[in-house]
């Protein structure tokens, strides 16, 4: 007996560990199929996330292409627009001309009814002679020689009265023709200007790539706005217009500065105060070479490729002057193209009048020059090498100077057209840019005083102060001072706003 309970107790053992076994063999088959239903529900989501993620990509790029589906699309519109006018133009040009080939028809008509009538009447009067020879003969009993005597004096006298007649006919017709060609000349000269004006008298308008970067020009709590507005002394005006703000002030120069920094600022991507001040600084380190590149333009443009940089320059500065709320530039441009049209319709030089255009105003714009600003461009014109022609054209557009060639008469009646026409002269403007220059020359006058702008259209006087001289407290005395020298020395409407700014910054570098 105690032989068998040996075995059966081996064979008991080996069953328990035989159902241990497989007791924690599914335990762990349990547990990795928790694992595995745990990693597949991970990657369920994950592969969720990642086609959220794709349809929002697919979204938005389709949003993208639709947007430049509509851009091309106004593109187009515009591009239609311009060749409807351009076709009108054209059709309108062709009624002209054909228009004056039916007046030449009818004027060769009416020359060829002039010749007959003079055919029939030299017949006429040699029937009338010959009768009145035979008549002489046989009354009054003359010799041939005193009737041809008699009757050559009353052929002469009938000759002389008819030719005085044609004479005053064709001069009087030769007048007419002349008027109507000038006329013409005149009006096809006009319709090759345009006679759109410029927007930009006070305002110049700024693209912005996204309304996004509207909220990094105005900066946390408007910084960058109030340091850009500081640094170059214009009015940064935002408002609803998509992708766009505008920039007010009535120095075209501060204006093209304040503009060429805010591009730069935002192709670049930085923009914060200590950036703004320093791109506005570099800006007008350059603004000599732009002024110079952009004389060199408008000289190229209007077929004179050569200028000397001086002159170039000159020119660049017309771009910055208005005169008559006219700008000077645009002026020139219109004379010279008025000027090269007349002179190559009347066979004059046009070499000469495009010259004489192109720098007749050059004199406004010359530094610490005195005198009449024709004689001065002529001047200037004369020493950076320009010809005999074109000084004395220029010179001629002087009120008391005569002008003594063609070129000088066409150059003075281009300049008319282009003062005189519908819109070119805005005297209201000059009147206003000169109070709001007369009203930052009060707050300069004051000591201490670094600079001063006049913005918003002249109701706010903005007066940048040396913190190093002029106290919180002398700033508040200086606004009060300079409010009632602006209510002595000047009339204006309404009420101004005179605020001092005083800016102490301390600056080191850790090296």
């Amino acid at each position: 007996m105690s032989d068998l309970l040996g075995p059966i107790a081996g064979l008991a053992i080996g069953a328990v560990l035989v159902l241990g076994a497989i007791l924690a063999g599914r335990r762990v088959l349990a547990a990795a199929r928790e694992r595995g239903a745990a990693l597949a529900e991970s990657v369920r989501s994950e592969a969720q996330g990642r086609a959220h993620e794709i349809v929002a990509q697919a979204q938005e790029k389709a949003l993208s292409v639709e947007e430049d589906a509509d851009r091309r699309e106004r593109e187009l519109d515009l591009r239609d627009s311009t060749l409807e006018a351009r076709a009108r133009q054209l059709e309108a040009d062709l009624a002209a001309v054909d228009r004056q080939r039916k007046e030449l028809e009818r004027r060769q008509a009416q020359l060829a009814k002039v010749e007959e009538r003079a055919r029939r009447d030299e017949a006429q009067a040699a029937a009338d002679r010959a009768s009145a020879s035979g008549a002489l003969e046989r009354i009054a009993g003359l010799t041939a020689e005193e009737a041809r005597a008699e009757l050559v004096a009353a052929i002469e006298a009938d000759a002389r009265r008819e030719a005085a007649q044609l004479a005053r006919r064709i001069e009087e017709e030769a007048r007419e023709g002349a008027e109507r060609v000038a006329r013409r000349l005149v009006v096809e000269a006009t319709q090759r200007v345009s006679l759109r004006e410029a927007a930009e008298s006070t305002v110049s308008f700024i693209a912005l790539p996204s309304d996004e970067m509207k909220g990094r020009i105005i900066g946390r709590e408007g910084r960058n706005i109030r340091a850009l507005e500081r640094a170059t002394g214009i009015d940064v005006i935002i408002d609803d217009t998509p992708s766009a703000i505008l920039l007010s002030s009535f120095d075209p120069v501060r204006r093209e500065v304040a503009r060429l920094a805010l591009e730069r600022l935002v192709e670049d991507g930085r923009i914060h105060p200590a950036r703004i001040e320093e791109v506005v600084e570099k800006v007008r380190e350059e603004f000599e070479t732009i002024v110079e590149e952009a004389g060199s333009q408008a000289a190229f443009s209007l077929g004179v490729p050569e200028i000397h940089p001086r002159l170039a320059r000159l020119l660049g500065r017309l771009k910055f002057r208005q005169h008559h709320g006219h700008n000077l530039l645009q002026h020139v441009q219109e004379v010279t193209l008025l000027a090269v049209h007349l002179a190559s319709e009347t066979g004059a030089r046009t070499d000469v009048v495009r010259r004489a255009a192109l720098l007749h105003e050059i004199g406004r714009v010359e530094d610490g020059a005195t005198g009449h600003p024709i004689l001065l461009a002529a001047e200037l014109s004369a020493k950076l090498g320009q010809s005999d022609e074109v000084v004395a054209a220029i010179q001629a557009l002087h009120p008391d100077a005569p002008a003594t060639t063609v070129e000088a008469l066409l150059l003075r009646l281009a300049n008319r057209l282009s003062d005189n026409r519908p819109g070119a002269r805005k005297d209201n403007l000059d009147i206003f840019v000169e109070r709001l220059r007369r009203l930052e020359g009060i707050a300069r006058r004051f000591e201490g005083v670094s600079s001063a702008y006049a913005l918003k259209a002249g109701k706010e006087l903005r007066v940048l102060v040396d913190a190093s001289g002029v106290s919180d407290d002398q700033a508040f005395v200086l606004s009060r001072e300079i409010a009632r020298a602006i209510e002595r020395d000047l009339e204006y409407p309404g009420t101004i706003r005179v605020s001092v700014v005083r800016e102490t910054r301390a600056v080191q570098y850790a090296v």
